[in-house]
């Protein structure tokens, strides 16, 4: 390759590098032309983080009958009407942290295993959210505590995004709210429980009108994807056809869940598609198909506000405030390290590597942002043994073509040898560490050893990818060097005859 297109292809390359890391890492106040943007923040601000980073989410659930220690002494202590006190002292007893209803402790055993029972059965659920952590847990043998990870991106955790912080919890407490409803599936004519009633008949279970139910997305759009069996789709079609001004609504127990179908209109098919944001639809989804499988809370819940939106509680990350930052110097100390180490190594040779590693870095830095994946520790661990694998592999070629090199072949004899010497070995290698990634993500589905299995299994492709385009940078910045031997710290040693 001539050295004009060698120095073009280096200046491109070394270009595309620097802008997308200054976009990667560096977050800008406002721009002019930028339309008001208040603030640019970096990919790197912008990657969802694990409560390691960011803290967690919680809210403590009520069952209908308990009340909070402050809701109990609100009413006995402030309260100035006295009736009132009367009724709450002669109806609640104190049981540890709160107050239960007399009633349900006739039989407190069995009012303890529903409880316990309703956990179990929140934790199925929570664990189809995908979430990196989270815990669903009995307290006081009457209350249930869940805690989710806030998914905070550290632009949203510090306020930087405007906003965005607020709809993240908004979300987490949409999921919260409905993966928590109690009761059956039902359809009725109304959007209010109290002024509507049901269009189901006493004998008929609308819940064996479905076969299943799960999220579906394409090209960025999702929905909730619902799926009628024969008898469901047949009865369906005879509900809205039989009044054609009436509108008709999915109710799970009492709470209406804004799913509805237009009278007279005939159902064309068996999956009924109700699109909705991916957050919103998957919660719907896990609850429909939780209840169509029979899993019906046995309580009504409600947070301490007693409102119908539960208000979750945002408490400090494990490793504290400082953690996300502490986190970015880290993987800065590991990247500035591996390229010392290259340049002092292999001098100029040093430097393709160290383009390969900025080049690494930057996938997973873009793969992490556009594909939504929440970092933790285990998570930023198995990233960092990406590139050390990938520096470890284009080390290995280096000594094998410096071995070469001192048995006196030519320089490009050399590479090419070094090359074929070490490829099944570097193959097996990214094989072996690529089914271990999608074994870990396969089995593991969700949560923080899905995030591992993926991050591994990126990091695994690109670092093979990487071993290859080293060789063809390798090639194209030796070319404008005088001395291809100096060029990689290499020193040429002729055999003796003797």
């Amino acid at each position: 390759m001539g050295k004009v297109k060698s120095a073009i292809i280096t200046a491109l390359l070394l270009a595309a590098i620097l802008i997308l890391t200054l976009f990667a890492t560096v977050s800008l106040p406002e721009l002019p032309g930028s339309n008001g943007v208040d603030r640019y923040n970096s990919f790197i601000s912008s990657i969802r983080l694990g409560s390691d980073f960011t803290g967690e989410a919680y809210a403590v659930l009520y069952p209908a009958g308990v009340i909070s220690v402050a809701d109990y002494n609100a009413v006995v202590r402030d309260e100035e009407n006295e009736d009132s006190k009367a009724e709450y002292e002669q109806k609640y007893e104190r049981r540890g942290g709160v107050y239960v209803d007399k009633d349900k402790l006739t039989d407190e055993a069995a009012f303890k295993a529903s409880v316990q029972s309703d956990a179990e059965i929140l934790s199925d659920r929570f664990s189809e959210k995908g979430y990196t952590s989270y815990s669903v847990a009995v307290q006081d043998g009457f209350t249930i505590k869940v805690s989710v990870p806030t998914n905070f991106s550290y632009a949203a955790y510090k306020g930087y995004n405007s906003g965005a912080k607020s709809v993240d919890l908004t979300t987490l407490s949409h999921a919260v709210s409905y993966l928590t409803l109690s009761g059956s599936l039902d359809l009725r004519d109304g959007e209010d429980y109290k002024t509507s009633k049901t269009v189901i008949g006493i004998n008929d279970n609308f819940e064996s009108w479905f076969a299943h139910a799960s999220l579906y997305g394409i090209g960025g759009t999702y929905a909730v994807h619902l799926e009628l069996t024969d008898e469901g789709f047949e009865k369906f079609n005879q509900k809205l056809t039989g009044d054609t001004s009436t509108t008709l609504y999915i109710y799970v127990g009492e709470n209406n869940c804004s799913l509805q179908f237009s009278g007279g209109t005939a159902l064309e098919g068996k999956d009924l598609m109700f699109q909705l944001s991916r957050d919103y639809s998957q919660d719907y989804a896990i609850l429909f198909d939780s209840v169509i499988r029979g899993n019906h809370l046995a309580n009504i819940y409600s947070d301490e506000t007693q409102s119908t939106a539960v208000t979750l509680i945002s408490a400090s990350p494990v490793f504290g405030d400082g953690a996300a930052i502490a986190l970015g110097v880290t993987v800065l100390i590991i990247i500035v390290a591996a390229i010392v180490c290259s340049i002092i190594k292999y001098r100029l040779l040093g430097v393709v590597n160290s383009l390969m590693v900025l080049i690494f870095a930057l996938t997973l830095i873009t793969s992490a942002l556009l594909l939504n994946i929440q970092i933790t520790v285990a998570g930023a661990l198995c990233a960092a043994l990406g590139l050390a694998l990938m520096c470890f592999t284009n080390f290995r070629v280096f000594e094998a073509v410096r071995k070469e090199t001192k048995a006196g072949r030519t320089l490009n004899a050399s590479v090419k040898v070094g090359y074929k010497k070490t490829l099944f070995g570097i193959l097996d290698l990214h094989l072996i560490l690529l089914g271990i990634s999608l074994i870990l993500t396969l089995v593991a589905g969700s949560g923080e050893l899905f995030c591992c299995g993926f991050i591994t299994f990126i990091s695994v492709v690109a670092s093979y990818v990487i071993y290859w385009f080293t060789r063809f940078m390798w090639y194209v910045m030796s070319s404008l060097a005088r001395d291809k031997y100096a060029f990689c710290g290499y020193a040429r040693e002729e055999e003796d005859d003797d």
